[in-house]
């Protein structure tokens, strides 16, 4: 059986028809080009380079800060026996310092403290307390160590016989332009007054 021959129309529909088909699929016409960019013409995110990758990250920085459960009132630490025991305040000798400050005595291991706080002493042994009899019991112990400002100020208190005394403290190092304090807890307590002149706190250092 022949086949009956095409006729002119059926081939130039047939050529159009692979002509559309060869458009679409090119690179030009789909969105994309050849070289994988952004189809919506938007430039591509930075990314790191291998040379980036490389460097070494940047170095923490920061001070040693004493952790809160260390700056509180302290039974462990005094004033040391060698130490002069003059008086900074009325009827009290006090010492600021560092840890290691030798005028400081620990009972245990000197703790390791940051640059944050300073350590304060009390002592009224060998300081002349004016209306005090000589044999009289003298305990002056730290009640309380509050911030004022830039100042750090403690609190001095008697302490009757039985109860364990606070002879130290871990505080604060003060602010800009401040200062450590003591004053006493109560007119009837002598410790912590200006030795002399008036006030109603006494300025160490």
């Amino acid at each position: 059986m022949r086949k009956a021959p095409l006729s002119l129309s059926s081939v130039l529909v047939l050529a159009l028809a692979v002509g559309c088909g060869g458009e679409q699929n090119s690179p030009a016409n789909s969105g994309w080009s050849q070289d994988l960019g952004d189809p919506t013409g938007q430039p591509l995110r930075r990314t790191e380079t291998l040379s980036e990758l490389d460097q070494p990250p940047a170095p923490l920085t920061g001070t040693t800060t004493t952790p809160p459960t260390e700056k509180r009132v302290r039974h462990d630490v005094m004033i040391a026996k060698d130490a002069p025991h003059a008086a900074t305040c009325s009827c009290l000798a006090v010492v600021v310092g560092a840890p290691g400050d030798p005028r400081l005595t620990w009972q245990a291991q000197v703790p390791k403290l940051g640059g944050d706080v300073a350590v304060v002493a009390v002592s009224a042994k060998g300081v002349p307390c004016p209306g005090m009899a000589e044999d009289a019991p003298q305990r002056p112990s730290i009640a309380a160590v509050e911030q004022e400002g830039a100042d750090v100020v403690l609190t001095i208190e008697e302490l009757s016989p039985g109860r364990p005394q606070a002879s130290g403290a871990v505080v604060p190092r003060p602010g800009p332009g401040g200062a450590v304090y003591v004053k006493p807890k109560g007119p009837k307590v002598p410790y912590g007054r200006p030795a002399a002149g008036a006030g109603a706190r006494c300025k160490v250092q």
